[in-house]
């Protein structure tokens, strides 16, 4: 069995693994791997669609929020691919998503320390050398092992299944993440229903509408967009709203007791689960020209619509979606051909790491990890080896936690702990609002 030593291994290789892969790339003295089962790197490779683009500005590429310099930013890909001139007369911050994707490729053919294909079946901590094994095997099926002090868990999230989806084995209804491996047999559909309320599912919708022809329509097609909100609302996207994204809202975050953090995760959905305002226009522009002269424009818009089952009749041939209506509390039955469910994501941590819980990990009285503020996982044994955990859920280190923008500068924080020194600068201040007392302030000091 291969063996290899390491000062860290980190297991999933998305953006944020990736992004610490690269800033480690020219710090030598700190030895790192990056294991990755998939056979190569993706990045949401269901939903790259033509014409969509990242949310956040191309700031918040791998690197260059710790290091504008580093030869792995954005901006030095597109000097090597000779678009710099091109990207300096697209004035856009917001960039393709396609090229975010061929960005993160191209940095991935940079890094030898990160390894796909490569899936780790297991990993255990020894108590007596004060270090985690990783056991994990190749496609190949040899297998491998690393020897590490330290740990990063960048796994991710899987697609989310409500009850009605699971229960379904119609080939046509799936989660939106096999969006685009179905476009072209949804396109010939008559009838095709979308589910959900944010930006994947107003993407995949407008992606339908766009293609459906007016023939289409006048022969009765169409696509339906159901959602279990009370309308079609945009994202935060304010300049003094999105300073929530910031390390400095971050590290307020932290501050507050973890059950008030619950709640303030709860109600603070529309700051990244809603739809672009250039999507909910798009989508709005094409329904107005499609309507000119009383025409139906063939996209129906349907609130406040919570699916219950979706089953498949066989006498008609069509699938039938039981719905509640929330607002009036009444059922009723759309009829359909295919379903795209855009109904979000949840974390999937590995079978391994929930068996740490209560022995080398502790957890709070949710069973849930403790992520601190330099993003390890809080240990309830004597071990010194840190366990980082990239992406937590919100109410562990805020909304921002998930936000590719904040990548950079938590690898920044992971860094430094590993050197035990600052190697990379992390910003003091990073938002113009104060989010706890405000400065001045006297406390009341009868106030609890």
């Amino acid at each position: 069995m291969d063996t290899q030593t390491t000062d860290i291994t980190a297991i999933g290789i998305g953006p944020f693994n990736l992004g610490l892969a690269a800033l480690l790339s020219n710090k030598t003295d700190i030895k790192s791997a990056f294991l990755e089962r998939k056979p190569e790197f993706h990045w949401h490779k269901g939903l790259l669609l033509s014409g969509t683009t990242l949310q956040v500005p191309f700031f918040a590429d791998l690197v260059t929020m710790a290091d504008p310099c580093h030869p792995l930013s954005y901006l030095n890909y597109l000097h090597q691919h000779d678009r710099l001139h091109q990207f300096y007369y697209y004035e856009n911050f917001l960039i393709p998503r396609i090229e975010y994707n061929h960005y993160c490729r191209w940095a991935v053919e940079q890094l030898p320390s990160c390894h796909f294909g490569e899936n780790v079946m297991h990993v255990s901590y020894d108590k007596n050398h004060d270090n985690f094994i990783i056991d994990s095997e190749l496609d190949t099926g040899q297998k491998k092992q690393y020897i590490s002090q330290n740990l990063a868990i960048g796994v991710g999230t899987r697609p989310n299944y409500p009850k009605w989806l699971k229960d379904c084995n119609h080939p046509l209804v799936k989660h939106a993440a096999e969006f685009s491996h179905l476009q072209e047999k949804l396109q010939q559909c008559q009838k095709v229903t979308v589910v959900g309320s944010g930006q994947s599912a107003a993407e995949c919708v407008l992606a339908l509408f766009r293609s459906l022809t007016a023939e289409q329509v006048e022969s009765g097609a169409s696509i339906r967009w159901i959602t279990q909100s009370a309308g079609y609302h945009p994202m935060e996207y304010s300049k003094l709203g999105q300073e929530c994204f910031t390390p400095s809202y971050m590290d307020y975050f932290q501050s507050i007791p973890r059950d008030k953090r619950r709640e303030i995760a709860a109600d603070q959905g529309l700051l990244f689960k809603g739809i672009s305002f250039s999507t909910i226009a798009d989508i709005y522009d094409l329904l107005y020209e499609r309507s000119i002269g009383g025409q139906k424009p063939g996209l129906l818009l349907n609130p406040n619509c919570k699916v219950v089952s979706i089953e498949e009749n066989d006498q008609s041939g069509w699938l039938q979606i039981k719905c509640l209506h929330t607002q009036l509390d009444q059922t009723f039955i759309l009829e359909t051909d295919a379903v795209i469910a855009a109904v979000g994501y949840v974390h999937d941590w590995p079978q391994w790491l929930e068996q740490f819980k209560g022995s080398i990990l502790a957890t709070d009285d949710n069973n849930d990890f403790i992520v601190q503020q330099d993003f390890t996982a809080q240990r309830c044994d004597q071990g010194s080896g840190k366990i980082f955990i990239q992406n937590a859920e919100i109410f562990q280190q805020g909304v921002g936690s998930p936000d590719l923008g904040i990548g950079a500068t938590r690898n920044s924080v992971i860094i430094n702990q590993l050197a035990k020194r600052e190697i990379y600068r992390t910003p003091k201040s990073s938002s113009f609002q104060q989010y706890g007392i405000p400065e001045g302030a006297i406390l009341d000091k009868q106030s609890g």
